[in-house]
């Protein structure tokens, strides 16, 4: 169930940027004179140097911890009977021991009688070759269905399993889109919910498959039980990898929106300003980081509105000054 609304999910996310870019127009740049930067409070900043650990979008959903939780009940029931069977097949074999030794001397019983207690030894070990063997299957189908670590985690009921059971943490599946890898454990996850709240994600461990034709790797983490976030929600996830990349953060109060994509005014002259779409993948706490590359629209040293942009926005959209003259001109004529 949780792969197919996964998929869902991800075509639903295709098919939302593809409908924002279509959407979108370009804005136009915007001449103000020095009168007009000053009165407006029009004020621009450097681009500093910066430097973030390498990200990677990913899918995440809240899956239901209930086929786990029912999995460590079944490996605790079997454990009991493995303890069960191993304690029968000991009293057999020692009834056993007891009716040879009884036979042995001088027939103190009869040989059915040592017969029946070495078959009853016999089923009774067959007994606990057969829930060891079933205590296997599950554990084996634990690790296969869940990995290592939460399989140890049903297997001991340690944590996270009892936080699991009571809801005060909630299980995430992190899945990277098609075709990328994870050569290594991100180094630090976040999650936004649907409603934009942020999460903090803490890594459990790999998972030992993949939505088939759906989605890459996948993980599995924790999550802070949220009033937002029941089972079956969805999560835009951004995972750090080891490493370092440069660029540039642009500031919240640089970004403008218009037609669903964010933009910035980059100062091209002294009385000009060029608006720059900004991608808004990697948002921080402090601004949205761009990487540094041969294509890059924004550069360190590149001087960008951070106060007032949204003036320059309102600016863009108005009509240009011959147009508004020849508005006046048309009002007027119709006056008379």
């Amino acid at each position: 169930m949780r792969r197919k609304f996964l998929k869902c999910f991800v075509l639903a996310a295709v098919v939302a940027t593809a409908v924002r870019t279509a959407s979108a127009q370009p804005l136009a740049p915007v001449t103000l004179d020095a009168k007009a930067i000053s009165a407006g409070g029009i004020r621009t900043s450097a681009l500093q140097r910066a430097e973030r650990a390498p990200q990677t979008t990913a899918y995440g959903i809240v899956v239901d911890p209930g086929p786990l939780i029912t999995l460590s009940a079944q490996i605790a029931a079997a454990r009991s009977k493995v303890a069960a069977a191993q304690a029968t097949a000991a009293l057999a074999r020692s009834e056993a021991v007891r009716a040879a030794g009884l036979y042995r001397a001088r027939h103190n019983i009869s040989l059915a009688a040592l017969q029946t207690a070495q078959s009853r030894a016999q089923v009774a070990e067959a007994d606990r070759a057969t829930a060891q063997a079933q205590l296997a299957e599950i554990k084996a189908r634990a690790r296969t269905d869940w990995g290592p670590t939460l399989a140890a985690a049903a297997v001991s009921a340690a944590a996270p399993l009892p936080q699991l059971e009571s809801g005060a943490q909630l299980l995430v599946e992190v899945s990277l889109p098609l075709g990328q890898s994870l050569p290594a454990l991100p180094a630090d996850l976040a999650a936004t919910t649907p409603d934009g709240e942020r999460v903090a994600l803490r890594l459990v461990s790999r998972a030992p498959r993949a939505a088939a034709g759906v989605t890459g790797p996948s993980l599995y983490c924790l999550m802070g039980a949220q009033d937002s976030a029941p089972i079956g929600t969805p999560l835009t996830v951004a995972l750090s990898q080891p490493g370092a990349v440069a660029g540039v953060l642009v500031p919240l109060s640089a970004v403008v929106w218009h037609d669903g994509q964010a933009f910035v005014y980059r100062q091209t002259g002294a009385d000009l300003f060029a608006p720059v779409a900004v991608p808004t993948s990697s948002r921080t706490r402090k601004g949205y980081f761009l990487p540094a590359d041969d294509g890059a629209a924004l550069r360190p040293g590149q001087r960008i509105v951070v106060t007032g942009a949204a003036l320059l926005f309102s600016a863009s959209k108005s009509p240009p000054p011959a147009a508004q003259a020849k508005t006046a001109k048309a009002k007027d004529d119709n006056d008379d």
